[in-house]
């Protein structure tokens, strides 16, 4: 029998161990997550490109970070387990103890954002500083401890930002960047209770042909045109439980249209980077307007950063991809660089550079 003492110091060194994974195994998980991500499709859409950034940010968010490890049971995470399915299913096939299931996740995503921007001038390089050694919760894949909430859509712009400087340790710079993910996928009424996509062809950067994705499964900066090149959004309300902004020329609910004509949308969070919302009740509404003579919305300090990319995609992919390195590398473990030669790790651009910050950060305490 072997003695309760050295069982418990067997328990501990298991749970500390750090599985990193072979060149061989890396490359092979690759080359299979961006398969399951193709398989998926949806006319031009290929869901889980927009899924799977959206897992790793929930992944990332609470006490153990990104540990993967998500509660299906909280409404914030509703529509992620048919994420989690997909990616589990293969993971317990064929690579379960050859790479962690955290790294798995944060892996799948940046795949994933490598595809969106394949037929694009401006690529997304997030793989090539990708970091492995990510320790999985003890009950992986489901989380069993208490998680910080999930930022709700319908959250006025002091809450998001100071939600992403407490969860990630973000300035706003970086959280406005981060926040372009949204260009990414669309929102669902019986999963987020809002409806409709943030983008729609009149900015995207992809150039014309019949191998292009839909807008929703392409990263570019089509999120910040929207925002600072349409100015006049009005709120309307869906469902009687949320408030959306859209377009005053399409102001039907979108949970009121059929897909084909519904209007692209902005939540709250998202007029955060470039307006000053402050939500009057819980269903998020807001009592300014951006074009009102009355009652306008005054501009946000993330205002002058959201401006800053609408005009220059190159610079918003390469500050969203340090941010989004940034918040899928929190762990307790320390990582190293992903095997990205046969044999040896990269060990080259070590020290990643800070987000550009030639725009001066803008006092919060405007709010």
């Amino acid at each position: 029998m072997v003695p309760v003492i050295w069982l418990t110091v067997l328990i501990v060194l298991v749970d500390s161990l750090q599985i990193i994974p072979t060149f061989h195994d890396f490359q092979r998980a690759k080359t299979d997550l961006l398969g399951l991500i193709e398989s998926v499709k949806r006319g031009d859409d290929l869901p889980m490109i927009a899924g799977t950034v959206r897992l790793a940010f929930h992944d990332c968010i609470g006490k153990g970070k990104c540990d993967g490890c998500i509660d299906h049971s909280k409404p914030g995470n509703a529509g992620l387990k048919r994420v989690t399915d997909r990616l589990d299913a293969l993971y317990d096939a064929s690579y379960k103890g050859k790479i962690s299931r955290a790294d798995f996740y944060a892996l799948a995503s940046v795949t994933a954002l490598t595809r969106s921007t394949a037929n694009l001038s401006d690529k997304y390089n997030g793989l090539r500083k990708f970091k492995v050694g990510r320790k999985d919760c003890s009950t992986s894949p489901v989380e069993s401890i208490d998680s910080s909430d999930i930022p709700r859509g319908s959250d006025g712009t002091s809450k998001t930002l100071q939600f992403f400087k407490s969860e990630f340790g973000m300035k706003t710079q970086e959280a406005v960047a981060l926040l372009g993910a949204h260009t990414l996928g669309r929102c669902s009424l019986q999963n987020s209770g809002f409806v409709g996509s943030w983008v729609d062809q009149r900015f995207s950067t992809a150039p014309p042909g019949e191998e292009n994705l839909s807008p929703t499964s392409i990263l570019d900066n089509a999120y910040y045109r929207m925002i600072i090149d349409i100015v006049p959004w009005t709120q309307v309300n869906i469902n009687g439980t949320r408030i959306q902004w859209q377009e005053p020329s399409n102001s039907i609910p979108n949970d009121k249209l059929p897909e084909s004509k519904r209007s692209p949308l902005l939540l709250n969070s998202d007029m955060a980077i470039s307006w000053i919302i402050k939500p009057s009740d819980a269903l998020g509404t807001v009592s300014c307007r951006p074009t009102s003579l009355k009652t306008p919305c005054r501009h946000s300090n993330a205002h002058t950063f959201a401006k800053i990319y609408a005009k220059n995609n190159a610079l918003w992919v390469k500050d969203f991809t340090k941010a989004f390195n940034k918040m899928i590398e929190m762990n307790e473990n320390k990582l190293r660089k992903a095997p990205i030669f046969n044999g040896y790790f990269d060990e080259m651009n070590s020290h990643d550079e800070p987000i550009n910050e030639s725009v001066d950060e803008i006092s919060e305490d405007i709010f």
